[in-house]
């Protein structure tokens, strides 16, 4: 399997992939408490959910952290990267979000990663809803650690985890004192560099992932990519044709998800129940916008005219609540 990712991804013969039983946030945490030195600091960027998951992070091992904090409909100007790293010489690496799927903001990661490449500084990426779902450039010059895992766009199912890691900075890591037992990134790394692992992994979860990267190399990256992209047209323009209103900015929308603001008198209950008869399950808002708005996610094996049956089926929920349409 570890291979395979590496392949797939693109990350070539300077990439290893590191796997963790475990949820995504294992490693991402795994990353964080390892790759910064004792001496280093950590710029995070904050544009949702999981960035904030990063701040906690840094927080609990004890990581000194600046914080780029912007709300979650904005994606992160590289300029302000630059100006952070340019004051702080000892910011030793830069972490941010791929796609915030608090929303289905996309952050543009090739501008951040060539900021902090120019400052001599490392990348740790959350890419855990666009990694094989979004273009990504894994082998980009300073993007050093980019973290998926198998139950989002690899379409597998929970259970594990991977790190893509540039093998010159997992390397780096070898004798420093860790900071975590079960999340020492280096540990896990030797162990599976011997074809062994350091502790018990989840064997039925990894049987199901090489399933997911024989159904990915069949489909093709570029025609997952392609698909995804495809149904989130037609979910658009469908909910847009029934007044519906995306609350992330045009430019930094993902290709996965997508929020909607609800429509005036209609609730996410009753619009949740409706569908769910319908057979569809659809997200609340995370935070402050979970009053107003909802999200739909079009990964997996869903097909355009998969999508199209969804727009209907809103359509019909409307209706059966008497909710007016408010065409644009």
């Amino acid at each position: 399997c570890r291979e395979d990712l590496v392949r797939l991804a693109g990350g070539g013969s300077d990439f290893v992939a590191v796997t963790f039983t475990g949820s995504g946030t294992a490693a991402v945490e795994a990353v964080l408490c390892s790759a910064v030195p004792r001496e280093g600091a950590l710029l995070i960027v904050d544009n949702g959910v999981y960035g904030r998951r990063m701040v906690q992070i840094a927080k609990a091992h004890g990581i000194p952290a600046e914080v780029i904090r912007l709300d979650n409909t904005t994606a992160v100007n590289p300029g302000d990267v630059e100006a952070r790293l340019s004051a702080r010489p000892e910011l030793s690496h830069v972490a941010l979000v791929h796609h915030e799927t608090t929303t289905g903001l996309l952050n543009p990661v090739p501008a951040v990663v060539e900021v902090a490449a120019h400052h001599g500084r490392g990348v740790i990426l959350d890419a855990m809803s666009s990694l094989f779902g979004e273009p990504l450039d894994v082998g980009q010059d300073g993007l050093d650690f980019a973290v998926a895992s198998a139950n989002k766009c690899l379409q597998g199912i929970p259970g594990v985890a991977f790190v893509l890691c540039r093998r010159s900075a997992v390397e780096e890591l070898k004798g420093r004192e860790p900071r975590s037992v079960y999340l020492d990134l280096y540990s896990h790394y030797a162990a599976q560099e011997q074809d062994n692992t350091p502790f018990t992994p989840a064997v039925q979860v990894f049987h199901a992932l090489r399933q997911a990267l024989a159904e990915l190399e069949a489909e093709g990256v570029e025609a997952r990519i392609k698909r995804y992209s495809e149904n989130a047209r037609v979910l658009r323009e469908g909910m847009a044709r029934l007044g519906f209103e995306i609350l992330v900015p045009e430019g930094a929308r993902s290709s996965i998800l997508t929020t909607f603001r609800l429509l005036p008198g209609l609730t996410y209950e009753a619009l949740h129940d409706q569908m769910k008869r319908r057979g569809y399950v659809i997200y609340a808002g995370q935070g402050e916008i979970r009053n107003v708005a909802f999200r739909v996610s079009n990964m997996g094996t869903l097909t355009p005219a998969d999508l199209e049956d969804a727009v209907a089926a809103f359509e019909a929920s409307l209706v059966e609540l008497g909710i007016q349409r408010r065409v644009p």
